[in-house]
Parts: C-alpha cells; structure tokens; sequence
C-alpha cells in the first residue's frame, strides 16, 4: 500500500477528494487538441450576482454527475473587471479574446482535465465570469449559457447593503466603472446612480451577447419568477435532471439571505431615488417586464 501510495501526488489527492475519483486518464493537452469538444456541453451562468446562483447551486448539487462551481477560487472577481476593461479597448479583438481566454484556462485547467477524468458535466454559477462570455463561446464550442437577472430595485438594495462603490472599499475592485466616467458624471453620483448602473451595463453586455450565439446556446431565466414550471424548463434546457420533488423541496428555501445592511426596500424609496433608477434602468427593466 505504502509503494502505491509514493505513486500518488499530492495534487492527485486533493483533486481525487474533491471530485472523486478519476474514470479515465486525460491531459489539458488532449482537451485542448479537440478544442474542449471532449467535454458534454459545459453551462455558464452570467449575471450581475445576487441574482440567484447560489440558489441554483444549492439545487444542482442534488445532480452528483456535475462539477458545479460558485465561488471556486481563483473567483475571477478582479480578472472580470480587468475583462470588461478589455473590451472596452481599442485592442483588436483577436488578440483581446485570446488573453481572455488563457486567463480563464489558467485558473481552470485543472477543473477542466478533471470534469473530463471524471466524466462529470462542467457547470458553473460564478457570476465573476460574465465578462469572459465571449471567450468562453469560443473555447467551448458546445456550450450552453443561462443568464439569470432580477428586478434592479432588489439588486441595487442589495449593493448598498453591501457598501458598493464607497470609497476606500477594497470591493471596488471587482465593481466594474464607465471607461468613460466624464459621461455620467461618475466621481459626483451617488451609490443608487452607480448601481443602477452597474445592472444595466452588466445586464446590456449580456444582451449583446445573446445576439452574438445561436439561440440555442442562450436561456434567460427571471429570478423573481422563480416556481416549478419555470425551473423545470431551465434544466431541460440545461438537459440537466433534477428530481421534481427536489425542486419542489428548494423552492421553499432561500440561499445567501443577505442579513447586513439597513436599506429599505425598493418599494418603500422616495421618488427622487426611485427616478435615479428608472432613468438608468428603464429600457431593459421593461424589457424584462419590471414596472419602475
């Protein structure tokens, strides 16, 4: 045993107690040679967070055939900022998909080889991949992508409960900002204007890009129509089972209750307030079927 064991890396273990134990050997050379195909329809989810991935999350992992990532490290929380900043370059697109794409790989390979090894669906929830949508079609020809949006009022309470955009925040750094601050004024709007913001642009960059992939590829799920029908239509589009009962079970459950932070909700703004968002958020908002 000893002899077999001094044949096993550490990493071999870590990998192996993580994901279980691998059914076939496999590279990320032999992945990358057959330009990820290997691998059965990886999902992404894109969205501007606190929109339901953890909720989701919580519901696949009833499916023990999926390597299912939410907050897996590296989180890519910087490297998104540093993505939409990319392409708001004049770089030529080209060169920008390609450092897109080898910075997703170098924090992923592993996961990757493994799902393989393992044959185990790729699947994951982090909304710190938004930004890399474009590059992830690319890498994976067959995969599929959901993008999970909620009403702004709830999303913009939910960032000034969190003290987004305050200054000095070390969380600024994963909060994307206009390339072109000088257009809304940014250094003298306030957290309600910067968030709004924030949704929409995230939400608007989604949209381009839905219309970029075959529709097939693409599923928009409204979080605040969150019932049966609805989640079962997203994981036949997923082709993604999850026992009816389960899902019945999840939907009386909440994931990531946010506890900190006294924000009344959207319902309960001044008007003032309740305008600074309808003016940013209205167009999709409406799309979306949002009464501001």
């Amino acid at each position: 045993m000893f002899s077999t064991l001094k044949n096993i890396s550490i990493e071999e273990i870590y990998w192996t107690y993580k994901f279980g134990k691998p059914k076939k050997k496999g590279t990320i050379y032999d992945l990358r040679a057959s330009n990820f195909n290997k691998l059965e329809t990886p999902i992404f989810f894109l969205s501007t967070g606190r929109t339901g991935t953890k909720w989701f999350t919580d519901l696949l992992s009833n499916n023990k055939s999926l390597m299912l990532l939410h907050s897996e490290r590296p989180d890519f929380a910087i490297q998104n900022n540093y993505a939409y900043n990319m392409y708001n370059s004049d770089l030529d697109n080209s060169i920008l998909l390609s450092f897109i794409k080898e910075i997703f790989l170098t924090g992923r390979e592993q996961h990757l080889r493994y799902a393989y090894k393992t044959e185990k669906r790729f699947v994951e929830t982090n909304n710190h991949i938004t930004f890399f949508a474009y590059a992830l079609s690319e890498i994976f020809p067959n995969s599929k992508f959901v993008h999970l949006y909620r009403h702004p009022g709830e999303f913009v309470r939910s960032g000034l409960r969190r003290n987004w955009y305050k200054e000095d925040s070390n969380l600024n750094q994963k909060l994307i900002t206009p390339t072109n601050k000088m257009n809304l004024d940014w250094h003298n709007s306030d957290s309600i204007t910067k968030i709004s913001w924030l949704w929409n642009e995230t939400n608007s960059f989604i949209e381009n890009f839905s219309q970029n992939i075959d529709s097939n590829r693409f599923y928009s799920f409204n979080f605040n129509e969150l019932n049966l029908e609805n989640v079962k239509n997203l994981m036949s589009f997923m082709e993604i089972s999850v026992n009816e009962s389960k899902i019945s079970k999840r939907l009386n459950k909440k994931s990531n209750i946010q506890t900190s932070g006294n924000v009344a909700k959207y319902k309960d703004w001044n008007n003032v307030d309740k305008t600074k968002l309808k003016n940013i958020c209205n167009t999709l908002a409406q799309k979306y079927g949002y009464k501001l």
